[in-house]
Parts: structure tokens; C-alpha cells; sequence
């Protein structure tokens, strides 16, 4: 659960409080209504919003685990989530409408045409049920950013540390910036590398007319590449040519290369100050998912939480 408190709000899943069932007369001859699995300070989570994650779970996840162990793992994030929309109540945090319908319209843009409405038909969700859950997942969002993350700091030295202890990571091979025509046939492939070897400065124009290869439209241009990057015996052999020679044709799966490096970096260390940024935002992100853990776990340890074993052990998808 603590992971998925902070996952794309494209991901969603069913978020806890389910109807009351103490809400409304219930008819005489209507069946009782099932059993909450859990009461959460006093508020029920239904079985059926627990069957309905335990469906996505399983359709989203090819490796779902299953039985017991899914069951009781969703069931404590919706107890985790519904601690924390009670906290977000009992703090006045609110969403505003304005706030949901960007929200709703980002989700949107991601299905373009209408995958976007298949999708919600699939899930058998409706748009105003989308955007229940988005408002839900913006308030959690907020008690975060207003309870638990303004203590969480990154100092300098402890950026300095991690710099020192994972030297490897900022290790960068060695690198070339290369150029490449990729056409169809070798007979073709070998007219054109005899015209660029006396005419090296028509390689872009050259690309740009006779490569099938997708950045040909670029001049070629594959940027700068590390030794082993794709298939390691067609793109090396660019590490061994001289800058602005054209290589000798090379064959691959996708067809026949004619290379031309334009530039080479040696192999170096990044310095503290240029890894300095990445370093402090991966440490942010690490010490926030901390914090997580534990202002939930605070939250549990006052919270009256009771969980029925008999109902929880007979919900099924």
C-alpha cells in the first residue's frame, strides 16, 4: 500500500467507504446486506469493494500472487487509505471540484480516441466514479504534502556521503557520437559508402534521403552511444573508427550500416556538483516513502481497527 499512495493518478484502484449499511430503511423482503469485512474507527469497508479490487488486482497483475495473501494485502491498503481520508477530514483538508476535473482531464488525455471510454466500460466504472477516486487520491496527496513531507530534508553531507558510497553509479563508459545510413541491400549499402568515403560531408543529406532507419528523417543522427548499447557487434565497431571516417559496411538483422563517428567522449566520473541534483531528489523520494510508512503506522497503532475473519475469508472476485 505505502508505494501506491504516491502511483500516477492514472492508476487508481477501488478506494475504500462503501456504502453504510445503516443508511435507509431497508425493505422487508430484501436480503440482509453482507457483513463489512472490517470496520475502520467505526467505518465499514464492504465486501464488495473488496471483491471489486481483488478483479482489477488480478486482471491488472499477470503474476498476481492469490487467495489469502491478496486478499489480506488489498484489504490493508483500503484500511490504510480510509485512515487517511478520516485524518484528512478530521484536518479540514479539501479538494476543490476545479482541482478533480484537471485531474480528470490529464487521466483522460493518456486514451486518446476512445480508449479512454472502453477502458471505464471495461472497469465497469463510471465517470463520476473516477472522479470520486481522483478527489480521494488528491486529498491523500495533500495530507501528505501538508503533514509529512515538510519534515523531510536532504542535507548536503548526506548527499556527499551517498556521492562517496555509490562511486560506480556515476561512472559514465566510455562514449561516441555517431552517425548512420541504414538501407536494404549490400549492393546498395557498398555504392553508398564508396560515395561518402570521397564525400564525408554529404552523410546527413545522404541519411536523410536513403536510411530506413527512423532517425535517417535526423540526418542519421543516433546521438552518443556506449559501448555495448543495442547489438554490441554491429554499433562497436564504431569505438575503433577514427572521428569522421566512414566505417565499411556493417550487417545487421535491420539491414546494412554505414557509420561516421562525429564526436568521442572518454570514460569519466561525473563530479559531486553535476550528480548533486539526481542524487537529492532520489534521496527525497526515499525519505518521503519513510515518512509514509510511518505517519501511517502512527495512524494505525490509535486507530480501532476490526477486521471480520469469517467475512473476509469469503470474498471472492
Amino acid at each position: 500500500m505505502r508505494a501506491r499512495l504516491l502511483i500516477p493518478l492514472v492508476a487508481l484502484g477501488v478506494l475504500a467507504g462503501a456504502g453504510c449499511g445503516r443508511c435507509g430503511g431497508a425493505k422487508k423482503d430484501a436480503p440482509p446486506a453482507p457483513r463489512p469485512v472490517a470496520l475502520v474507527n467505526g467505518e465499514p469497508i464492504g465486501a464488495e469493494v473488496l471483491a471489486r479490487e481483488l478483479r482489477e488486482a488480478r486482471a491488472g497483475e499477470a503474476q498476481a500472487e492469490g487467495g489469502d495473501t491478496l486478499r489480506r494485502g488489498i484489504l490493508d491498503e483500503l484500511v490504510d487509505r480510509a485512515l487517511l481520508l478520516q485524518e484528512a477530514r478530521a484536518r479540514s483538508i479539501v479538494v476543490g471540484q476545479d482541482q478533480v476535473e484537471r485531474a480528470f482531464l490529464r487521466v483522460r488525455a493518456e486514451y486518446p480516441g476512445s480508449n479512454f471510454d472502453d477502458l471505464l466500460a471495461q472497469q465497469r466504472l463510471g465517470q463520476a466514479d473516477l472522479k470520486g477516486r481522483l478527489k480521494d487520491q488528491l486529498t491523500i496527496e495533500r495530507l501528505f504534502e501538508e503533514q509529512v513531507f515538510p519534515q523531510v530534508q536532504v542535507a548536503d553531507a548526506e548527499i556527499q556521503r551517498y556521492y562517496a558510497d555509490h562511486a560506480a553509479e556515476f561512472e559514465e563508459p566510455e562514449r561516441v557520437h555517431v552517425l548512420q545510413v541504414v538501407v536494404s541491400t549490400k549492393e546498395e549499402a557498398l555504392a553508398i559508402r564508396d560515395r561518402l568515403r570521397r564525400n564525408p560531408q554529404t552523410f546527413a543529406e545522404v541519411a536523410r534521403k536513403s536510411s530506413i532507419a527512423p532517425e535517417g528523417k535526423a540526418g542519421g543522427d543516433l546521438g552518443y552511444i556506449g559501448r555495448g548499447s543495442g547489438f554490441p557487434e554491429v554499433f562497436d565497431v564504431t569505438f575503433t573508427l577514427p572521428l569522421n571516417k566512414v566505417s565499411d559496411v556493417t550487417p545487421s538483422p535491420y539491414g546494412f550500416h554505414i557509420f561516421k563517428v562525429v564526436d568521442r567522449r572518454a570514460a569519466a566520473r561525473r563530479t559531486l556538483d553535476q550528480a548533486r541534483a539526481e542524487i537529492a531528489e532520489k534521496l527525497t523520494r526515499e525519505k518521503r516513502a519513510r515518512a509514509q510508512d510511518g505517519y501511517l503506522k502512527a495512524l494505525r497503532e490509535r486507530a480501532r481497527i476490526e477486521i471480520d475473519e469469517k467475512a473476509l475469508a469469503g470474498v471472492t472476485p
